[in-house]
């Protein structure tokens, strides 16, 4: 069974593989480089990847809109002290990612950077 620690580690790893993929296209005209991507691959990618976080995050209204209701208020006041405890619970893991679909997503992405390269 996967862990929440394992879990957060997934999704990051999602995340930072589409850092490393932009990388490469942003710093394209810098270097002088040409790279084609499928823009309708890239839409299919950023779609899967937020239906991965979606499914397997939970957020907690009562306490989202407290927190916003506290600070919300104080930022009208001037400065903030933010109290890390007010957003605990906000956001919990509510699952797990299937492995194969991010396993398949790493892949085209590595595929995509690769091609890039």
């Amino acid at each position: 069974m996967t862990s929440p620690a394992h879990l957060s580690r997934s999704v990051t790893i999602v995340m930072a593989m589409l850092a490393l993929w932009l990388a490469p296209v942003a710093v394209a005209p810098v270097l002088a480089r040409s790279c084609s991507v499928d823009v309708d691959q890239l839409t299919l990618i950023r779609k899967e990847v937020l239906d991965i976080v979606k499914s397997n995050l939970s957020v907690d209204s009562d306490r989202a809109n407290a927190v916003k209701r506290k600070y919300g208020d104080a930022l009208k006041g001037g400065p903030v002290t933010v109290d890390p405890n007010d957003f605990k619970g906000v956001i919990s893991l509510k699952g797990k990612p299937s492995p194969a679909m991010v396993k398949d997503l790493l892949t085209r992405l590595e595929n995509i950077i690769a091609s890039c390269q």
